[in-house]
């Protein structure tokens, strides 16, 4: 694919290779993660910019120098930047990194969003795509590809306050108005509040940003709870009736020994043979009537799965659940952990098993604070790892998307992660977590490792869901409101109307000339006191003409150059006649050692002098004057 305008950034230098490549800068506007295109014998290659760096011709003797005499001379200086190639798509659409090198001198320019388009394969639109937001950096829409994004799986990552939630929001935003059913185990209850536009002032100016609207989802949202709240929230229960000797032994927290298990497995058995209907209750009291003494801990964690009070003799239907154009939203607000972990894995399983018989349609099951529930081996244990597992690794064959939500990808099982292809990741620091991330994440690499730390909140690194390399992503503004914002603690303060005061800090020093205009007015307002020395020095010696100190370090720097002179020690040596000898009124010329060498001198004193001073003391020795 062509570029169709040059907006010429700069040349290719140095060593060449055919991934990567060094070029000077000349837009000054140009910023890291920024896109560029390279000629090559294949085409235009797109590449980004991974690092800019500037170079100077100031040495670090020379800014001690200028640190104690505060005079800042002009100081040479380039930009080069380095770039990482992403590559170029074949006749049949393929990605491909180009097999030769770049040409040394070749013109780098700025990337179109069409080849942008064309290379990063985000061809989804907004008939069959989700809108995320907007390419860091440029006004390109991002869309995801929702079959993607649905029939493989999802996992959102981000420390504590990095804006994960508000990302899943913005995703669960979009899937709502393309009808797409969905199942959110809601462990902290933040999502209630899709059914509510967004009121709040900071984000209603940004939404033209990213042009979209406040709204609400209120006619397609569906609460439910395991605990009988109310409140226009379903109570959700669970099918305990006929359960299997393996479906109990994985929902017991307690692990049971080997008689313990014969022991269950043997009355359930005998259960079936005299009740084609049985529940918890009813093994309970069979497994009082047996013989073996290891029936005690097998009661107690009968007892113990009973009493949590979720299982019914029907229980909510998976088809009340998953509907087309519905979410449903599990609140477990005020839920005790261990329900929290019995209910998923129950629940779980049963939408799986029923996704499979094609009972309900193909839908995604969406799973916050998701370490909870499936941790890593060896952090920790819970009753819906095994059945989150299975989900992850054989749900996309059945049309049961999974989107795992944690702020401690470090916490998580790694399988359940690597299943995933598609990911968006915020902000993260722990260094752990970002271990977690890097091994189980394709297409990361160990620089990635460093950007994640540095991104800032709201915006994402997402890879997957046809996009071939990863993308930093600007996440557009939400739509609802957001129900995970923290908490105002001191109620006088709305933290949407704060504004950080910025502190008063003194203009940086200006080296850059003054206009023609400017230059005898200002002359003495853009200059230290040792600039004004070594100009009264330099044309009393006779080596300048002009009143302005700025032309005159200029001058006198290029020179020493000339004489392979430290320019800083040079000018400081003119400094130091000045303050010593030279004074504006009434000068030591006597003591002064330029002595005869010095023009002013010989014109305002005719007495002799002596030998040494006739022919000069000083370090400017000269054959003729120097007129600037």
């Amino acid at each position: 694919m062509q570029q169709q305008k040059n907006d010429f950034v700069g040349l290719i230098y140095g060593d060449v290779g055919s991934t990567k490549f060094n070029f000077t800068v000349d837009a000054r506007n140009l910023r890291k993660f920024d896109y560029v295109a390279a000629p090559h014998e294949e085409g235009y290659v797109l590449a980004q910019v991974m690092d800019i760096k500037g170079y100077s011709d100031l040495k670090f003797e020379d800014a001690i120098t200028i640190k104690s005499n505060g005079s800042v001379p002009p100081i040479k200086s380039d930009v080069s930047a380095y770039a990482e190639v992403i590559g170029y798509r074949d006749k049949e659409g393929h990605l491909q990194a180009p097999r030769s090198p770049f040409e040394a001198g070749a013109q780098i320019t700025l990337a179109h969003e069409d080849l942008i388009r064309h290379v990063l394969g985000l061809q989804a639109e907004k008939q069959n795509g989700a809108y995320l937001g907007l390419l860091k950096g440029h006004d390109l829409p991002v869309f995801l590809n929702i079959d993607s994004l649905v029939q493989k799986h999802i996992c959102i990552l981000a420390k504590t306050g990095g804006g994960k939630s508000y990302a899943c929001g913005v995703l669960i935003e979009e899937l709502l108005k393309k009808k797409i059913p969905l199942v959110i185990i809601d462990t902290h209850g933040e999502y209630i509040s899709l059914g509510k536009p967004n009121k709040d002032k900071k984000d209603q100016k940004n939404m033209e940003k990213f042009g979209v609207k406040a709204n609400d989802y209120s006619s397609q949202i569906v609460a439910f709870s395991p605990l009988p709240i109310g409140d226009g929230t379903t109570h959700l229960t669970l099918n305990g009736m006929n359960l299997e000797g393996r479906e109990i032994l994985e929902l017991l927290r307690a692990k049971l020994s080997g008689p313990q298990i014969a022991v269950l497995y043997q009355t359930i058995k005998e259960l079936k043979e005299f009740k084609q209907v049985y529940s918890i209750r009813d093994i309970i009291e069979a497994v009082e009537r047996t013989k073996s003494n290891a029936r005690w801990n097998v009661i107690a964690s009968l007892e113990s799965l009973d009493s949590i009070g979720v299982f019914s003799e029907k229980g909510t239907s998976t088809e009340e659940l998953v509907q087309k154009g519905k979410c449903s939203i599990i609140n477990m607000r005020g839920v005790p952990p261990d329900i929290q972990d019995v209910v998923v894995a129950r629940l779980t399983e049963e939408l799986f098993k029923d996704r499979k018989a094609g009972k309900i349609p193909p839908f995604l099951f969406v799973v916050e604070e998701a370490h909870n529930y499936c941790p890593e081996h060896g952090i920790g244990h819970a009753v819906s790892s095994s059945m989150l597992r299975t989900v992850a690794s054989e749900g996309r064959k059945f049309g049961m998307g999974l989107c795992v939500v944690s702020q401690r990808p470090a916490k998580i099982d790694k399988n359940i992660i690597s299943q995933c292809n598609t990911n968006i990741i915020l902000k993260v620091t722990n260094p752990n977590d970002l271990k977690a991330i890097i091994q189980s994440v394709e297409g990361l690499t160990s620089q990635t490792y460093d950007e994640i730390q540095r991104l800032p909140i709201g915006v994402a690194l997402i890879s997957g869901a046809s996009i071939q390399i990863p993308i930093l992503v600007e996440i557009r503004t939400r739509e609802t409101d957001h129900g995970g914002k923290s908490v105002t603690v001191f109620k006088d303060i709305d933290p949407s109307e704060y504004k950080v005061k910025m502190p008063k800090m003194p203009p940086p020093p200006s080296r850059q000339e003054a206009t023609p205009a400017q230059k005898t007015e200002n002359i003495q307002n853009n200059v230290t006191e040792k600039a004004v020395m070594v100009n009264r020095v330099a044309k009393r010696l006779g080596w300048v003409t002009t009143d302005d100190p700025d032309e005159t370090i200029k001058f006198l720097s290029v020179e020493a150059e000339e004489m392979k002179e430290n320019v800083y020690k040079y000018l400081e040596s003119l400094a130091q006649l000045g303050s010593n000898f030279c004074h504006k009124d009434n000068p030591s010329c006597l003591q002064c050692p330029m002595g005869s060498g010095c023009r002013y001198h010989t014109a305002h004193d005719k007495k002799s002098q002596s030998p040494l001073q006739k022919h000069g003391l000083g370090l400017f020795k000269r054959d003729k004057p120097r007129i600037a």
